[in-house]
């Protein structure tokens, strides 16, 4: 059962939230892109998502990051690791949760859903949801298929089941290389030209995003400030529990605020409600 936080039930909304921000963004063939819509600033934006944990070892050091720059991700789990019976890894996702970060699923196993059979893809899909859920305490209502794999039978798992795969603009391929110069010359290049709204994908798992991350984020503190300097369009980073209400459907956002939430004061509402 989800557990629901004390006074408004911001729990619940959080929820509510999530679920009706998760739907209609696939497009009939390929995937999106932009994979999070358009830029609302009307410059380059960034969201940063992370794959594969949460692991107990790697995953802290990556939230350490974030935090000294202040800034949300959205953490894609693997039922496989979120359910790992460690203390360790229920006080990771505890962290997540408790710093503001959306937790989402990235299915059970880590397997390509258009080779394995179908009964398996979907129950890969549906326990992956399920375990991430029972170890968060939270909906899962985002959700990112492995490899970024796409088919005619896993869209229709997906419509199924009112989920749609959250793509990414931006892979520095860290997993594959574990590079770290290589991934920091990458993720830097492309957001020096970008002009709208970016996913950038890594992996919390991988020593080469520990290391890569600061020096990412140290180069878009340098970066935006030359920007100020020069009168530039700085690099905005899109905070995961924004990015939720603003794809609530259009119209929601006055009734939450009559229903006493407040809609202007959702993000920080939805990272206070997380346990």
């Amino acid at each position: 059962m989800l557990r629901c936080a004390p006074g408004l039930g911001l729990g619940i909304l959080l929820g509510l939230v999530l679920s009706l921000a998760s739907g209609g963004h696939a497009a009939a063939r390929g995937w999106p892109t932009p994979a999070a819509g358009d830029s609302a600033s009307g410059g380059p934006e960034i969201l940063f998502t992370f794959d594969d944990g949460p692991n107990p070892k790697t995953t802290p050091l990556v939230l350490d990051a974030l935090a000294r720059h202040h800034i949300h991700a959205v953490f894609f789990l693997v039922g496989d690791m979120a359910a790992n019976p460690s203390p360790r890894v229920a006080a990771v996702i505890a962290r997540i949760l408790r710093e503001g970060h959306v937790i989402a699923s990235h299915t059970m196993k880590h397997r390509d859903l258009c080779r394995i059979s179908e009964p398996a893809a979907a129950q890969d899909i549906d326990d992956g949801v399920a375990a991430v859920e029972r170890a968060a305490g939270v909906p899962a209502a985002w959700f990112r298929v492995p490899f970024g794999v796409r088919c005619d039978r896993l869209e229709r798992l997906l419509a199924e089941r009112h989920l749609a795969h959250f793509h990414w603009d931006l892979d520095p391929q860290e997993w594959k290389h574990g590079d770290v110069a290589r991934t920091v010359r990458y993720v830097t290049g492309e957001l020096g030209r970008a002009y709208g709204r970016n996913v950038l994908l890594m992996h919390d798992i991988k020593q080469a995003t520990v290391r890569a991350l600061p020096q990412i984020l140290d180069w878009l503190d340098a970066e935006n400030a030359r920007r100020e300097q020069s009168h530039g369009k700085p690099i905005r980073v899109v905070q995961a529990p924004a990015l939720a209400v603003e794809r609530l459907p259009r119209g929601l956002g006055a009734w939450l605020d009559r229903a006493g939430a407040g809609v202007r004061a959702m993000p920080d509402a939805i990272a206070s409600a997380l346990p």
